[in-house]
């Protein structure tokens, strides 16, 4: 990856909220958060929850239908689904999506030198990158993570100083959640196991933070 003088990671402190409270898009102050993953494990929906609406195609199968990275602005106010009056809290983001590592078509080669353009471009013109939001399902099991971890080391030319703006974000909870034991098996090997074979394998200083959500609508939980 071509290296940068400017700042390529960012951290959400360093962004500055307007003090009208104004939601009105402010793209120089927005929160820039990237999703990769593998194909179908729910980047778009994602982001599309992120952003309040549908604005990144749903993937319905193994074949990746993103060609190119795509992005849209927006307000992202946490709180608006259970609380009233909690519209204007929260940040302004700018989303990233992403075509899938895994591809049925393996065609991983073609799409990196698309998304390391697209880092490169955030880091020299959009502030730098706050969030890598890594996609899987809740049932991809050690060997699939690991993959796709070893292809986003690989992605950043095997440099280190990503991993602190890591989230693992686990979907499609609702798979497993009608059945308590195998939900909190899953989640105690993800927190366990995996974690420490991940942190190992990175030689990561802290584990990295993984959040837990639903295909049906606000349904999360996080764990750091």
């Amino acid at each position: 990856m071509k290296t940068l003088n400017t700042t390529l990671w960012k951290y959400h402190d360093d962004i500055t909220l307007p003090e009208n409270n104004s939601i009105e898009v402010i793209t120089e102050e927005c929160a820039n958060l990237i999703a990769l993953g593998r194909t179908g494990d729910g980047k778009s929906s994602l982001l599309n929850d992120l952003l309040g609406k549908q604005v990144f195609k749903q993937k319905v199968s193994a074949k990746s239908q993103t060609k190119q990275v795509e992005d849209s602005v927006g307000f992202w106010a946490p709180l608006k689904p259970y609380m009233h009056g909690k519209d204007q809290f929260g940040c302004h983001i700018r989303v990233f999506d992403t075509p899938g590592f895994g591809d049925s078509q393996f065609q991983d080669e073609t799409f990196f030198p698309v998304i390391q353009k697209t880092i490169n471009h955030i880091a020299a013109y959009r502030g730098g990158i706050h969030c890598i939001l890594l996609v899987f399902k809740i049932t991809a099991n050690s060997d699939t993570i690991i993959k796709s971890m070893d292809a986003l080391h690989r992605l950043m030319d095997y440099r280190n100083d990503f991993w602190d703006n890591v989230l693992l974000v686990f979907t499609h909870v609702d798979i497993v959640n009608g059945d308590t034991g195998r939900y909190q098996s899953h989640k105690l090997s993800l927190r366990t196991a995996i974690a420490k074979q991940l942190k190992e394998r990175y030689h990561l200083v802290h584990d990295l933070p993984m959040l837990w959500i639903s295909t049906q609508k606000y349904s999360c939980t996080y764990i750091k």
